[in-house]
Parts: structure tokens; C-alpha cells; sequence
């Protein structure tokens, strides 16, 4: 299946982009993975986000990149998420893979962090991440760990 991917930031999305983002986002974590958090916590206006759309131009995933405020070297990829419709097909693979694209070319950019949920744990090795919890840690119900790369 072909996805067409387009990065933009807070600004730049359409209200029905932003509505989409955000039904997605609950979707796939509120939803099925049952878990009561914040998703909407004030960050989403200051990232960059990448929609990953399907031959329908529907929205099938979606991640937010994040430059971090007080270590200006340091960029947060988060709230990855894809529907269920497109699971299997690589689609988180190349919503990663663009997000790193894009790190890569910000000035300065060394590092890439994120809070992955455990089972995701090798997904994430295999795209250059490392370990960085000594324990997985409970957030909002859903076990975590946090990884890094070398941009």
C-alpha cells in the first residue's frame, strides 16, 4: 500500500488535518489501548507534525517531532500512532524514517528521545535507538521506557 507523507508544522494544518490528528491519537491510544491521559498537554502547537495519508487520502498515521526547549541539541519524537487498517504494511517504519530525516537536517541536532511503549522496544533498536531506563515505568497504564539516537 502506498502512503503519501507530508510535514507540517502546528500552523500549517488544516482544521480537518488537526480534528484527524487528534481522532487518530485517541484511537489508537484512549481507545484501544485503554489508556486515560492528556493527550492534547500544550505541545502539539509548538511541533512538527507528519500525516501519513492512504490512497484515499485518509489518514492512517501520524508523529510529532518536538524540539526540546532547554537542551536546544535535542528533538522528541512522540505520539506515534497508526490505525489499525494500515498496521503491518511498514507504516511506522517510514513515519520514523522521515521524522529522522527531518531531525537531521535541523542546525545543531545531535540527539533524538523518546518515551516508547515496552513492547515496541525492539522496533525501536532496530531503528537505531538505545536503552536509556534502567526500569520500564507506568504511564497513564501502558508500561514505557525511554531510548535515545544519534542523529
Amino acid at each position: 500500500m502506498s502512503f503519501q507523507l507530508s510535514l507540517l508544522h502546528f500552523e500549517q494544518l488544516s482544521k480537518e488535518q488537526l480534528y484527524g490528528v487528534l481522532q487518530l491519537r485517541a484511537d489508537v491510544f484512549v481507545l484501544e489501548q485503554q489508556s486515560l491521559y492528556r493527550d492534547m498537554d500544550g505541545q502539539d502547537a509548538y511541533a512538527w507534525h507528519i500525516l501519513a495519508c492512504n490512497t484515499q487520502n485518509e489518514l492512517a498515521g501520524v508523529v510529532r517531532v518536538l524540539k526540546d526547549i532547554k537542551y536546544p541539541s535535542c528533538y522528541t519524537i512522540g505520539r506515534v500512532a497508526v490505525s489499525k487498517s494500515a498496521r503491518g504494511k511498514g507504516l511506522a517504519k517510514k513515519l520514523m524514517e522521515r521524522a529522522h530525516e527531518f531531525v537531521a537536517k535541523q542546525e545543531g541536532a545531535e540527539r533524538i528521545e523518546l518515551s516508547a511503549q515496552e513492547y515496541l522496544c525492539d522496533f525501536y533498536k532496530n531503528l537505531g535507538y538505545v536503552l536509556v531506563s534502567e526500569q520500564p515505568y507506568d504511564d497513564a497504564g501502558v508500561m514505557h521506557i525511554d531510548m535515545i539516537r544519534a542523529v
